[in-house]
């Protein structure tokens, strides 16, 4: 049956229009002028018909509301409409007469109704389309109302092949999907077995799908399902291809080899349209050979005739020397591009430390506690090929990292970090890093907490306190003894009290200097020194090389000025001065670190303030680039104390009243064991001789100690090949045993240098090569096929030989055997006797031929 549906509207108004004509929209038709005041008239008609082929369909069209008795010209009629070509479009019925010359086609007309149904008898696919009911109220006044009819049809596409789609990717796409079907089918897109790109899940609705950025990871079975609820769903496939560029992977980027190994590198290429694959060698292609073979294997996924991967190895059989190693190159290209990857082919080497902590790590045992605190980091780094791998001692006893998780190493490298260290983990630690070539040791490292900055005040145990200084006259104020580790460094500054703030300021001022123990100098006191009067006050303050920003107050001290107490106003007399004199110097005799900065002092009192100067007392030369004062002349700095530093220096003072003041100082620089040159790493040769030098200087005597791998080497025991001397290691006819790591410690009553080297070693010349030709090849291996042949020959004439030497054996068993039972052994015996030597005398003709082959072979 059709289904039909209704649609009512309100007859307020009627134009005019023509058969072809556009219905006026509901709301805005006209009223006839011949309808009465009052009355209020309606045209119902069927809205959209949708109908099965071979049904019959009726369309409604009914005046309603209205008498119409005596309204001239008033009529009924039905047209079909050409929406596309409205010339096409021609009238069906008038009232209920039908004027087509067809049968198709009928009018159903109630009695006393303004009811004009239009049949349609057996619909078929030609009568799909617009029907117009058109009412004519005389005088061209007529009102057109459209009926849609569609013929229910099922969804349908008109190709049923699954269709292929190549794109590249970075492209966006758009596919569009407009099945037919009656009424209009809803669309879904699917990805089978796949989520769909950019929309997620298994199913979107819309006719068109848009993928903006095409990825190689788009690519599917994608399928585009219309349904009108009417028959079944069609559906219509596209595969959808990306090409893109290759896509290249190398399984190890690093391989390491020494020489006679086996190499070979892995490089696995995804790309589509399938990509050439070529490796290359300091820009030349490789095309193979007796030593590098090459070979691919091609992958297939579930397209038989698409390659999804392609793997390309190249193999070096004996790595041969330095032509073997270095860098190799994986180059993929197809159409739509073209990339590389490298592969390092590394001569495998023991490890070495190359960095590592001082030989002193501090933590604040509080603060290292907190909760958002870091952890203690112990550094060592080596260098090896393969990459070394890390182990710790502490206090000569292995590290468990498993039963201590607040000790771990920080990947990448053999740090250790220690998360809340306690005292217990204070102690000496020691790096390991080893490979299969050898092991590296660090230098040992000290693990110890530092501790808090302590005064002690010996004014009544008091921090603040005032003093007073006589004007004109030279001062000291002290500081507070104080404690700590590491040993803290003492400063003076003037605390000056602003408005909103207080600013701390370093004293620096050519009357005023403090000497290493914290004593501040004054060389004569001013009216400016007065804390009162300038609205400030002095503090001392301590630091430490552990935390040199992070100071600690010692004492406060407000400093009175008050007029000499012998009367002599000098301070304020130009005629009246103090001479100059001494207040601190360093000791006569000083003892230096070399490599060190390191400073002499010397500060005199005096008014107005001396000047001071230095030399050599042997007149040598103060080098400016490593000499310089500090703290106007009253120190001496040695930047980066030598040996030849040492020797006597002096400073000489002046201010004008009476004679010069000098102070002398000897200076004796002390040197703990210094490397004089790098000891070297080496790769030789089999069967070099190899010589690691360690030479140091030093003011002590300096004892050698020798360590291959971390084990010390003993100078006195015997050894075929190595010899130490002292500060030289010599190995003779060195072989692949001796490949590792060396160390030397040099080692002095006031301390030691520790360095370290490795040793690798190549094969030399070699007894007999590996590596043929292709044509040596070919013939060695004719000259082992003949050899078999004759060898088979060989095999066969034994054999025949040894039949027939069964066969006359068991003849001669049943003879003996009839013999037995009629007496006559003796004969029997006899003529055995002679078929043994007849035997015997053909198996001798026989064996020759073999030893004859195998002698001229």
């Amino acid at each position: 049956m059709s289904r039909t549906t209704l649609i009512a509207l309100c007859l307020v108004a009627g134009v005019a229009t023509s058969l072809a004509g556009p219905s006026l929209p509901r709301g805005e038709t006209p009223v006839p002028e011949q309808v009465g005041e009052g009355e209020q008239p309606k045209i119902t008609y069927s809205k959209e018909t949708l109908a099965k082929e071979g049904e019959r369909v009726k369309l409604d069209c009914a005046v309603e509301g209205v008498d119409l008795t005596g309204v001239e010209g008033f009529g009924v009629s039905w047209s079909k409409i050409d929406e596309q070509k409205p010339t096409n479009s021609y009238p069906i019925a008038a009232n209920d007469k039908v004027l087509l010359f067809s049968n198709k086609y009928s009018v159903d007309h109630p009695p006393d109704s303004y009811l004009f149904s239009l049949i349609i008898k057996e619909i078929n696919e030609e009568d799909a389309g617009l029907y117009r009911c058109t009412v004519n109220f005389g005088e061209d006044q007529k009102i057109n109302a459209d009926v849609p009819v569609k013929l229910e049809k099922a969804p349908y596409f008109t190709d049923n092949f699954t269709k292929t789609l190549t794109v590249t990717e970075g492209d966006a796409i758009s596919i569009d999907c407009q099945p037919g079907g009656s009424p209009r089918p809803d669309v879904y897109w699917e990805r089978l077995n796949q989520e769909l790109p950019y929309y997620g899940g298994r199913f979107f609705k819309a006719n068109q799908l848009d993928i903006p950025l095409i990825e190689r990871s788009h690519e599917g079975h994608y399928v585009c399902y219309a349904d009108n609820g009417i028959g079944d769903p069609a559906n219509s496939h596209i595969i959808l291809e990306v090409q893109f560029a290759p896509v290249v992977r190398i399984e190890k980027p690093q391989l390491f080899a020494s020489s006679g190994d086996s190499v070979t590198m892995t490089c696995r290429v995804e790309a589509h349209p399938v990509a050439d694959v070529v490796w290359y060698k300091d820009g030349l292609a490789i095309l193979g050979g007796a030593n590098r073979n090459l070979n691919k294997v091609d992958t297939r996924g579930n397209d038989p005739d698409r390659i999804t991967e392609v793997k390309s190895t190249l193999s070096i059989a004996e790595v041969s020397g330095e032509e073997d190693f270095g860098t190799y190159t994986c180059k993929a290209v197809n159409t739509i591009g073209k990339t590389e990857r490298t592969v390092e082919v590394r001569l495998k080497s023991p490890p070495r430390i190359i960095n590592q902590s001082k030989k002193e790590v501090l933590y604040e045992l509080t603060k290292s506690n907190l909760r958002d605190a870091l952890p203690v980091v112990i550094e060592c780094e080596a260098e090896g090929n393969p990459d070394p791998n890390y182990r710790w001692n502490r206090n000569g006893e292995p590290i468990v990292f498993q039963a201590d998780p607040r000790m771990e190493l920080e990947p990448g490298t053999g740090n250790l970090l220690i998360s809340d260290p306690t005292l217990e983990d204070n102690g000496l630690y020691q790096c390991f890093a080893y490979n299969e070539l050898g092991t590296a040791t660090s230098d040992p490292v000290y693990l110890i907490n530092s501790t808090s900055i302590r005064f002690t005040n010996t004014e009544a145990n008091k921090d603040k306190y005032d003093v007073e200084a006589e004007l004109g006259r030279p001062f000291k104020l002290s500081c507070p003894n104080v404690t700590s580790y590491p040993e803290p460094s003492l400063s003076w500054v003037k605390a000056i009290t602003h408005e909103s703030q207080i600013e701390l300021k370093f004293v620096n001022d050519e009357r005023v200097v403090a000497d290493p123990y914290g004593n501040l100098w004054f060389t004569h006191v001013t009216s400016e020194d007065a804390t009162t009067d300038s609205n400030f006050k002095y503090m001392c303050l301590a630091s430490t090389e552990f935390e040199p920003t992070d100071y600690s107050i010692g004492s406060i001290i407000e400093l009175n000025v008050v007029p000499p107490k012998d009367g002599e106003h000098n301070g304020e007399l130009e005629t009246l001065n103090v001479e100059s004199f001494e207040m601190y110097t360093s000791p006569s005799n000083t003892t230096f670190m070399a490599l060190e900065e390191n400073t002499l002092w010397c500060i005199f009192g005096g008014e107005p303030s001396p000047n001071v100067n230095w030399r050599r007392t042997d007149d040598g030369e103060l080098d400016e680039t490593r000499f310089v004062t500090r703290n106007f002349g009253r120190t001496l700095v040695f930047k980066n104390t030598q040996l030849s530093d040492s020797g006597e220096y002096e400073c000489s003072v002046s201010n004008g009243v009476g004679e010069p003041k000098y102070a002398t100082m000897f200076v004796n620089v002390e040197q703990s064991p210094t490397f004089i040159g790098d000891l070297a790493s080496q790769t030789v040769k089999e069967g070099s001789t190899v010589t690691f030098t360690c030479e140091a200087e030093a003011t002590e005597e300096i004892n050698y100690t020798w360590l291959f791998n971390g084990r010390p080497l003993s100078e006195t025991a015997a050894h075929p090949r190595r010899t130490i001397s002292s500060s030289k290691l010599v190995i003779t006819d060195v072989t692949f045993v001796d490949i590792g790591n060396y160390a030397c410690n040099a080692t002095s009553n006031i301390g030691y240098a520790y360095g370290q080297a490795t040793l690798n070693v190549i094969p030399g010349e070699r007894r007999v090569s590996s590596v043929t030709s292709s044509a040596e090849v070919a013939v060695l291996r004719g000259e082992v096929q003949e050899l078999r042949e004759t060898l088979l020959k060989i095999h066969s004439l034994v054999v025949e030989q040894l039949e027939v030497s069964k066969t006359n054996n068991e003849k001669l068993h049943q003879l003996n055997s009839v013999l037995e039972s009629q007496g006559l052994v003796k004969q029997v015996e006899t003529a055995e006797e002679e078929v043994l030597d007849m035997t015997e005398d053909e198996t001798t003709e026989a064996e020759p031929t073999t030893e004859i082959f195998f002698s001229s072979y």
